[in-house]
């Protein structure tokens, strides 16, 4: 029994003795000669698949169930914090609903234009230009879901983010705020005073043009858009005075003042699409009065001034006739 053991024991060695100068060949091979070892690598992956999955099936197991668990928790005071949410707005729209009555009210007392309203759609950012100076990004959305050309894009907490400026049935172009190519009327928040945002061509500053020098501007200041251009909604944010941004320069009209949007667009991944319900702007402009209007009323009141002159001699006449009587 142990001589077989004895003799037993250098055949294992020598076999493991080649099987290590086997591999130490292969390795060898493998460095040297990557693509020839290629096959026997595939081999050796295949085989040891199943065994590489067994090994790690407990680690796996642990990970799916602890993620499992901390996904549970985590959703658990999502939704708690969403539903408080949620309780807060409510009370918040029933009391604007009340003022949104009243102020109907008022305005039908006082014959006032009705409000205008909006309503929104969310849209995903699937694509940005790469060329130099541009901020136009391409949307999800396109003529197929109601996008037209020159609509107001928002984005998150209601700040002004841009315009379309092209459109295809499935997607859509907006031109950014900080386009160089963009511009819009706004106003300061604070003094009403009236300026240009235009787009510097970077995404984190505007220039506010159109203001004279010495003007009262603050660094802080917000500025909302003004609506006088017709196209982007009143009063909506689109800037901040950036610190040490008002700058003048001796001998111009006009002081330089920089301002930062109060968009980051390069973390900006979805929108808000913004339809005007009523009255829209050519509404507006067709329930003015015409510019040619008043020239019936014109003539007629010229038709009746000169009547009234036709009128006066005899006017006259009979005044003069009771003056002549009144003596005898």
């Amino acid at each position: 029994m142990n001589d077989t053991d004895y003799h037993a024991t250098p055949g294992l060695s020598f076999q493991f003795v080649l099987l290590l100068i086997a591999a130490l060949s292969l390795m060898a091979v493998d460095y040297r000669n990557p693509t020839a070892t290629k096959p026997i690598r595939t081999g050796f992956s295949i085989v040891a698949y199943p065994l590489q999955r067994i090994v790690d099936a407990p680690f796996d197991l642990y990970t799916k169930v602890t993620g499992f668990f901390a996904n549970q928790l985590h959703l658990a005071s999502e939704n708690a914090a969403l539903k408080e949410q949620l309780r807060l707005y409510s009370v918040q729209y029933r009391d604007m609903q009340v003022l949104e009555q009243q102020n109907a009210r008022l305005r039908d007392l006082l014959k006032v234009d009705k409000r205008v309203g909006y309503t929104f759609t969310m849209a995903e950012v699937i694509a940005a230009s790469d060329e130099r100076g541009r901020q136009v990004v391409t949307l999800n959305k396109g003529s197929r879901d109601g996008v037209h050309e020159k609509q107001v894009v928002l984005a998150e907490g209601g700040n002004i983010y841009g315009q379309v400026v092209e459109v295809t049935p499935f997607s859509s172009k907006v031109m950014e705020l900080t386009d160089r190519q963009h511009a819009i009327p706004v106003r300061n928040l604070r003094t009403g005073m009236r300026a240009l945002a235009s787009g510097t061509g970077k995404a984190d500053i505007l220039e506010l043009k159109s203001i004279v020098a010495g003007s009262n501007v603050q660094d802080g200041d917000v500025f909302v858009s003004s609506g006088l251009d017709m196209l982007f909604p009143p009063d909506f944010p689109v800037a901040k005075v950036i610190p040490n941004g008002v700058q003048y320069i001796p001998g111009d009209p006009f002081a330089n003042i920089s301002a930062k949007p109060l968009i980051n667009f390069d973390n900006t991944r979805e929108v808000l699409l913004l339809w005007r319900i009523s009255p829209s702007p050519a509404e507006m402009l067709s329930a003015a009065p015409p510019a040619s209007s008043p020239k019936p009323a014109d003539t007629k009141t010229k038709k009746d001034e000169k009547t009234k002159k036709d009128e006066k001699p005899a006017s006259k006449a009979t005044t003069t006739n009771k003056t002549v009587e009144r003596p005898q």
